[in-house]
Formats: structure tokens, sequence, C-alpha cells
């Protein structure tokens, strides 16, 4: 039997409680988590440094991860965790023993963690990560996961020739997935809930998307650039905020690629 390492999850108590009182269901989608083009800052507050990551839908068939559900690193050693101290030395982190993912926005984003304890522990101002290598998340169990398990066969095919189809069709099309991270970046700045002050908005671009700028095409900055200006136009006046068009801009990029993954995985099979 193979082994393989994976990331420890930390189930949120609200989610082990909510699962608790559900009927039996299936094992949602595996997923794999774009490899990044430059280092993505994470953004620490109430006991977390987070950020999100672009991510595709390995499992067509399976049902769409819900916010919050809690995912596996089948291969960590993709991801590398770099903290850096106040005179500027940097320490390497294991990623297997500090990261927990969780998707986000269905399957277009993973959230990934790190407690700030581990940031306090080691003496550091900052945290970033890159996905430096094709990676694959599994969903982790909850109470519920009783009909239509992943087979450990799932699993090896997933992570293996279908993240390889993947990694051909979207990780490697870096104009849109380029267009994507740089979205990502500008999204993590913003406050989750509420709308962000009038000059933060403003000034998003050049405070979280310019540093970026070097490591991606320039289509994808082109195409970042576009959507950004678009919807800081829509988002002036009115109840919607500017962190939710961006994420819609992000997605919809992601599931453009995520379908041509899917028609090339049916024509393959």
């Amino acid at each position: 039997m193979r082994t393989f390492t994976m990331v420890a999850i930390i189930a949120v108590p609200l989610f082990a409680g909510s699962f608790a009182a559900l009927p039996a269901q299936a094992e949602p989608q595996m997923l794999g988590v774009v490899q990044t083009a430059s280092a993505v800052p994470l953004h620490c507050a109430d006991g977390n440094c987070t950020a999100e990551l672009s991510s595709i839908c390995l499992h067509e068939q399976r049902a769409t991860p819900t916010s919050g559900y809690p995912y596996t690193a089948f291969n960590a050693d993709a991801i590398k965790v770099t903290g850096t101290r106040a005179d500027g030395s940097r320490v390497f982190l294991n990623a297997a023993d500090v990261l927990r993912f969780t998707a986000s926005r269905g399957f277009h984003t993973v959230r990934v963690d790190v407690p700030e304890t581990v940031r306090e522990a080691q003496g550091l101002v900052s945290l970033a990560v890159m996905v430096e290598q094709p990676l694959t998340l599994i969903p982790g169990k909850s109470a519920t996961d009783e009909d239509n398990p992943l087979t450990e066969a799932d699993i090896e095919l997933g992570a293996g020739p279908m993240r390889a189809t993947a990694t051909a069709i979207v990780d490697r099309n870096s104009d849109t997935m380029h267009a994507g991270q740089i979205l990502a970046r500008m999204i993590d700045f913003l406050p989750r809930h509420g709308r962000a002050e009038t000059d933060a908005r403003a000034g998003l671009w050049e405070t979280a998307a310019v540093s970026h700028v070097p490591s991606y095409s320039r289509t994808g900055v082109h195409k970042a650039r576009t959507a950004y200006n678009r919807c800081y136009r829509l988002t002036r006046i009115g109840d919607k905020n500017l962190r939710g068009c961006l994420a819609e801009a992000h997605d919809g990029l992601v599931l453009d690629l995520n379908e041509k993954y899917w028609d090339a995985v049916k024509a393959g099979s």
C-alpha cells in the first residue's frame, strides 16, 4: 500500500457540531492548488495568519466543498513556508507541521492558515507561502462522510494522472492564472466584511499588486488590472463591495480553465 504525507487539519468546533446533525454524504472533491509565481504573504489577525490560494476541482462528479471544509495535503513538500524576523533573517518552516487548509469559495480558492502562535514562538514579523510544485488536497473526514468515500485508488488517480492533466491545462496557463493570483493578493488585503476605506480601495493596486507584478506575465497583469478597474468603478457606490467583485472575477477565470480540464478528462476516459 502506498504511503503519503498529509498536512494535519484541525477542524473548527463549529463545523464538527454542524456535521453531526446532518445526514450522511459523500466526500467532496479533491482539489488542485495552483502553483504561485511569487511568494504569497499571510495576513495575521484574530489568532491566524492566512491567505487565499487559487484552486481547481479535480473530481467534477463529486460535491463542491462547503466553505470551511477541512483538507489535507497529499504532497505537503510542494508548498514552502517562509518566516522573516525583524533583522531580515529567514526561517523555513515545515509545511506539514504548521499549515491548515480549508475550502474558501467552493472549489475556486482554498484558505491556508498558520496559527499566530507559531509566528510568535519563532520570533517572526511576517510569514509567506509559495506553491512551488502542483499541490493536491484531499478532503478531510467529517462525521457525515459515510457515503461513497474516496478510496486509495481514487486518491492515487486524482493526485497522479488527473493532477498532471490539470497542471498542463491550468497551472501552465500563465496568463489566466497569473491574473487570478494578482486578484487573490488584492482580495487578501481587503476586509472580509463590509466596505474598505476609500483610500484603501483607491490604492489597492499599488499596495497589494505592484510588488508581485515582475513575477507575472504581461497579459496576466493586464487582465488583473482591467478587472480591478472595472470592480473599482462598479463598487464606488451601492451595496456591492470591492472584495466581492474581485472574487467573482477571480472565480470566473478559474472556472474557465477548470471546465477545460473537465473536458480533457472526459475525452481521455
